[in-house]
């Protein structure tokens, strides 16, 4: 029996976010998606691998708390028919505020799913008109509806640089909920990606969205961003979260399983629209289209090398630890030097970490260590 991770690549939102790149719909009809339920479920039975033990299911992109409860159903007697659950599976659904409610809370609970993420990304009103999201009043109702029901291992998302929120803003927002709900045990604290330009070579046709241009002059300055940065990671210290990756704090044992074997390489089934897979170091997509999807038809398929493998565990590296000895070897020594003489790394033991410095360079520092 071999242990794998799932996950599950939901494409449904409630609302498109302005930001979003990613393969997601708000307009389709609840007969579309019934339709897209019952061919993951044969795209899940007709899967060759056998023997697998789901250690983590991640219901994710863009908001799986759109299914209603009998499609939830479905998906999960059609996993279990076909795989066996490890005794202490990690089950997380991603959900927006609006799809918080006592009914679903409740059957989630019913179906094994034990943990949740909710995206918050600001409590700002401007903010979240702006990039069309659910009000604070939604979040916060929300929040309450939880603390009735009690859920433990909750987590909530955050991201910095959206229009209109101000220095200190998203350490305030942190602030006033950790005080309030007392059940957060995770929290997510993304940066914003300037997109301002469509790529000249797309890997998705989502990719030719773009911001508004005034978006440029309603968020905080480059330096105000690292020092928001560091600010909220010295808050959430101070609170007993720690930082197990760049983006995700966790208060000790509620570190996102799924997410951090993903990060060391963990074997990972994947269905769905845009889902990537990774198997016998191969990684594959199915494709964004939903005709090719429903036609079965991969748009990625790619044996890892080892040199791939070599720079992914270098970049998972640089994004959750340290860079240990054995990868250390392997790069360039005068780069790594530079680098810890101006404080973006620092050396303990043998092995190197990066400083809070580094956050909005990450992928500068990784192209000049490689050799």
């Amino acid at each position: 029996m071999k242990n794998v991770n799932c996950y599950i690549h939901i494409p449904f939102c409630t609302s498109k976010c302005k930001y979003c790149r990613f393969a997601s719909f708000s307009w389709m009809k609840k007969l579309q998606i019934q339709t897209y339920v019952d061919f993951l479920c044969n795209e899940i039975l007709s899967n060759n691998e056998k023997d697998l033990v789901l250690d983590t299911i991640y219901f994710w992109w863009w908001t799986p708390g759109t299914l209603n409860i009998s499609q939830f159903t479905q998906i999960f007697e059609t996993l279990k028919n076909k795989y066996k659950f490890s005794d202490n599976i990690e089950i997380s659904i991603e959900t927006t505020p609006e799809n918080v409610t006592i009914e679903n809370l409740v059957w989630w609970k019913n179906l094994w799913i034990n943990r949740i993420s909710m995206w918050v990304q600001s409590l700002n009103e401007k903010t979240l008109c702006e990039i069309w999201r659910a009000w604070k009043w939604d979040i916060i109702n929300a929040l309450n509806i939880v603390k009735k029901i009690w859920f433990n291992n909750f987590s909530i998302d955050f991201i910095i640089w959206l229009p209109y929120v101000e220095k200190w803003e998203i350490v305030k927002n942190i602030w006033f909920l950790l005080d309030n709900y007392n059940f957060i045990k995770h929290i997510s604290v993304y940066m914003l990606e300037e997109y301002y330009d469509v790529p000249d070579d797309l890997d998705s046709k989502f990719e030719n969205i773009v911001y508004p241009n005034t978006w440029s002059w309603l968020w905080l300055k480059e330096d105000d961003y690292l020092d928001e940065y560091t600010e909220i990671k010295k808050y959430l210290n101070s609170r007993g979260f720690s930082r197990y990756e760049i983006s995700n704090y966790a208060k000790p044992w509620f570190e996102c399983k799924h997410n951090f074997w993903y990060w060391t390489h963990k074997e990972s089934l994947a269905f769905w629209l845009w889902a990537f897979w990774f198997l016998d170091n191969i990684r594959f997509s199915n494709s964004e289209s939903f005709i090719e999807y429903y036609n079965k038809k991969n748009i990625l398929s790619e044996k890892l090398k080892e040199d791939d493998l070599f720079l992914e565990n270098l970049m998972f590296s640089l994004r959750t630890s340290w860079i240990d000895n054995f990868l250390v070897e392997k790069l360039d020594k005068k780069e790594i030097n530079y680098f810890l003489e101006n404080n973006l790394l620092e050396k303990i033991d043998d092995k190197i970490i990066l400083t809070d410095s580094w956050v909005l360079i990450m992928n500068y520092i990784l192209g000049k260590i490689v050799k």
